[in-house]
């Protein structure tokens, strides 16, 4: 693919287009409001934000800038409690006390 002298030269000392500048704009409000969520907030949430900030970008124009600056949100998966914490054990009493042949049926429940 040839280029002439004067094109190149051209292309060069030509401003960027309003696209790019308004791109780079909202760029730079993407990545603000990402880190300061911690690198948590996805494309729907940093749309929102934006709308209520005033700049214009559904979610997809935001998705494919986060996705060219490489930013991808973290997932938290939320963790399950399995055990007894030592504090309750206080609250909890054998009732059985060892016996495991009560007297009357349904009376240890």
């Amino acid at each position: 693919m040839e280029k002439s002298p004067s094109g190149y030269y051209k292309y060069l000392r030509s401003k960027p287009s309003k696209t790019k500048v308004r791109r780079e704009k909202t760029k730079k409000a993407i990545v603000k409001i990402y880190n300061d969520s911690h690198q948590l907030y996805g494309s729907p949430k940093i749309a929102e934000i934006l709308h209520k900030k005033g700049i214009q970008g559904c979610q997809k124009y935001v998705y494919s800038i986060m996705k060219e600056a490489n930013i991808k949100p973290k997932y938290l998966k939320h963790k399950i409690k399995t055990t007894i914490s030592k504090g309750n054990d206080r609250k909890l009493h054998n009732l059985l006390k060892r016996q495991f042949n009560p007297k009357d049926p349904d009376s240890v429940w």
